[in-house]
Parts: structure tokens; C-alpha cells; sequence
């Protein structure tokens, strides 16, 4: 076998154990909630008249059918690797109204199959009150894994109740990991992916519950060349489609009245830039140059490789979750992550290059000294013992006492480093956030 072919292996299976850990920072809403909290923009936001998705499309019809027409010619120009339309997706304006929300959600290529009601996250320190009625779930998502284990608290909305700017977004921000990119390939097993016109899934491991997800989670924009021409299905991401798409909805639910449905849309978008601030999901082998991936290869230590990658970018989530609940849980706004979240940052703007050109390339730049960070910082069983499995073991749930037992510089260490996250992703929402409010 080849060289390039040993390492198109290598990129191949690295990418299909990635997917296990698709998700980026664990709870969105509750990471974005330190900022939303001080941005004025947010603060000053009068208070949004909820309505439900159908109210939204069936009064912007025409106005959607022009929007999803010119982002179709936009991405066919500017996304090399994008996969058009299917015609018979088209959004028609003349739809029934009942058959409209439906002919939305297929023409912007989400998953049907879920439920888009209004709802909000409680905050961990938030009391509900005696009008507030709780709902499950599994009323949000059909992904087993985040039923069983996602402890939040959610609240149904109606038509015409009256909610905070910072409540939508928050909560919008975590939505797409309830299911929006789920099942959307051909090869996925769902009848919509067989509609959708996307083809078979580039990488990550279909047959995972959230596996079909990693393509649109992840945002491989700063390749190697190597990688580039070894693995091509790695270019094939569509974060910036995205959010693209959510920004340009929010801007017009925004100009024709409809803020609820502005902050909503602009909470969608957000999801995917607290994302692509997260390094393992910029790039693949972090620390590891090209030589160095050919070493892997010639050793035969691919599979360890793939291990350590896995257990690392498990044990910053889980280390950020922690860090972040236990903060939140007390208010207290001092603790440094949360601060690096607040911290406002007034020249921050977002431009259509920005999450390329800037967001995922500080991203990349960042990753190498992320991952040292964690093998100097976490114990070695957890990021440097390639027989051990992080997901789901004892120390996944009791990580901050996992760290703890390295001393306090190890936990000093790693919140200093986990914070250098947080500044990216602080300052890149801001942007984002502005972007929108601004146009």
C-alpha cells in the first residue's frame, strides 16, 4: 500500500471517530448566557411577541421564497463544494398555508421531523414560576443519548406570550444539536436525506445517532495540502452555508416585525459559531505536522492516534461544561471562564469572510496549543493512555475531581487555557450578534 493511500486511511478514520464527538461545547445556551447578560444590544432589546414558526412563513411567503432564491444563487457562486438544490424543493409561495411550514423547512434543507414550537432554557439558578409549564426533551429532540443525559430545563411558549431577547437566543443557540442537521444524506436512512440532494455523507460515521451531523458542525477550511488531496470529502463542510442562510432569515424576520423569529434564527447561527471556535472542530490531528502523520502511519499507530484525539477533545468539553455549570449554578459572574465570556469586545464585526478568514482560522491557529495544554494539564490515563476510552467512563462525570487530583496548577492550567477558547468564542458571537443587529 501506498503512503498517500496509508494516510487517506488514516484522515478516513480519524474523521469517522470524530463524529462520536460532534458536538463542540456542551449546552450552548448556558456558555452564551455570561455575555447575552452585559451585551446592551441584548439587554435593551424590547421584550419579543412569540409566534410560532408557520405565523412567521405563512405572513413572509413571498418575501422567504426571494431570500432562499438569492442564498441558493450566492452558495452555488461561492461555496466550491456545495450540492444544490433539488428543483422540487424550491420554496413556493403559493403553498397552502397549512403545507408551508413543511415546504420551509425542506427547502432550507433542516430536518422535518422534529418539532420547531417556541420554548426556552431555564437558566440552572432560574426558579420557574407558577405560570410556566415545564415539558420534557423529548418533546425538542429524538436523539436518545441527549434525552438520557441532558439535565436542562425547558419551558413551552404560546402564540402571543412575551419573552426576553436573551431567553431566544440562548435557547436557539443550542438548538441544532437537538436534531436540525440529523439524517440529511442519502445514505442516512431517512426519507428526507434521500430528498435532500446532499448525496452520501463525506465523513463521520452515519450509523452513529448524531454522526450525520459532523459535516455541517465542523469546518475543515484550512487543510494541509496533503490532507486536501488525500481526503477531498473533508472540504465538503457547510458551517458558512448555515450561517449564511440564518443570518440573511434573521435580517428579514428583523425588517418585517418579526424579532422573535430574528433572535431565533440569529440563535441558530450562533450554535454554529461557538462551534467553529472550538479547535478539535477546525481542525483534524492537532500538533501533528504532515511528517508527522506519516510517522503514524509507518509505526502503525493510526489507532492510537485516533484514541488520543477522541479522549482529549472529550475532556475539554467535559472540563468546560463542569467549569461553566458549577459557576452558573452559583452566579458567580467572577469566575474567570465566565468573565472571558463577558467580556465585551466593541470593535467585533462579522463580514461574510469572517468565519474562513478569521473565526476557524484563529481556531486552527490555536489547537496546537490547546492540545499541549491538556497533556500537561489533565492526568495521562485521560489524554495520553491510548487503551483508555474517556466517553462514558467515571472520570467523563467526575472530571473537575479527575483534574483535581493532578493539584490546583492543573486545574489553574487548564481553565487558563480553556478561557483562550472562551475569548474566541466570546469575542466571534459579539461579532456575530452585531452583524445582524446592524444590517
Amino acid at each position: 500500500m501506498s503512503t498517500l493511500r496509508r494516510l487517506v486511511g488514516l484522515i478516513t478514520t480519524l474523521h469517522m471517530l470524530q463524529s462520536t464527538v460532534v458536538h463542540a461545547w456542551s449546552d450552548h445556551a448556558s456558555l452564551a448566557w455570561p455575555l447575552l447578560r452585559v451585551m446592551p444590544e441584548v439587554q435593551n432589546a424590547e421584550p419579543l411577541r412569540v409566534e410560532t414558526l408557520n405565523e412567521f412563513v405563512v405572513a413572509e411567503r413571498t418575501a422567504i421564497a426571494e431570500l432562499l432564491a438569492q442564498h441558493e444563487d450566492w452558495a452555488l457562486q461561492n461555496l466550491e463544494h456545495y450540492a444544490a438544490l433539488p428543483t422540487e424543493l424550491v420554496f413556493d409561495a403559493a403553498t397552502a398555508d397549512a403545507d408551508l411550514e413543511i415546504a420551509f423547512l425542506n427547502a432550507i434543507r433542516i430536518n422535518p421531523t422534529r418539532s420547531y414550537q417556541p420554548y426556552r432554557q431555564l437558566m440552572s439558578f432560574e426558579p420557574k414560576t407558577a405560570q410556566e409549564t415545564l415539558i420534557a426533551v423529548s418533546e425538542l429532540t429524538f436523539l436518545q443519548g441527549t434525552i438520557a443525559s441532558n439535565d436542562s430545563r425547558y419551558v413551552s411558549l404560546a402564540s402571543g406570550d412575551f419573552v426576553s431577547a436573551a431567553a431566544v437566543v440562548s435557547t436557539a443557540s443550542d438548538e441544532p444539536d437537538f436534531g436540525l442537521d440529523i439524517g440529511l444524506y442519502a445514505d442516512n436512512g431517512t426519507e428526507h436525506g434521500k430528498r435532500y440532494g446532499f448525496g452520501n455523507q463525506p465523513f463521520g460515521n452515519p450509523n452513529l445517532e448524531y454522526g450525520s451531523q459532523a459535516p455541517f458542525h465542523m469546518g475543515f477550511y484550512h487543510l494541509d495540502w496533503l490532507t486536501s488531496l488525500a481526503q477531498p470529502g473533508l472540504l465538503q463542510t457547510y458551517p458558512l452555508y448555515r450561517t449564511e442562510l440564518y443570518r440573511k432569515l434573521a435580517v428579514l424576520a428583523f425588517s418585517t416585525g418579526h424579532d422573535y423569529w430574528g433572535w431565533r434564527f440569529m440563535g441558530w447561527g450562533l450554535h454554529y459559531v461557538g462551534d467553529l471556535a472550538q479547535p478539535y472542530h477546525a481542525v483534524p490531528l492537532p500538533d501533528t505536522g504532515i511528517l508527522e502523520s506519516l510517522w503514524i502511519v509507518a509505526t502503525g499507530k493510526t489507532g492510537e492516534a485516533l484514541q488520543l484525539v477522541s479522549n482529549r477533545h472529550g475532556v475539554i468539553e467535559a472540563f468546560q461544561k463542569a467549569i461553566v455549570a458549577q459557576a452558573l449554578v452559583r452566579q458567580d459572574w467572577t469566575q474567570s471562564t465566565l468573565q472571558e465570556v463577558a467580556r465585551l469586545s466593541p470593535s467585533a464585526a462579522w463580514a461574510q469572510n469572517t468565519l474562513i478568514d478569521e473565526l476557524t482560522q484563529d481556531s486552527a491557529a490555536g489547537a496546537a496549543g490547546l492540545d499541549r495544554a491538556l497533556v500537561k494539564y489533565a492526568p495521562p490515563k485521560l489524554v495520553s493512555d491510548p487503551v483508555f476510552e474517556f466517553s462514558q467512563s467515571p472520570e467523563e462525570a467526575a472530571i473537575l475531581a479527575a483534574i483535581a487530583v493532578q493539584g490546583e496548577d492543573a486545574e489553574a492550567g487548564l481553565t487558563a487555557s480553556l478561557n483562550q477558547q472562551m475569548q474566541r468564542f466570546s469575542f466571534f458571537a459579539q461579532a456575530w450578534i452585531r452583524g445582524i443587529l446592524n444590517s
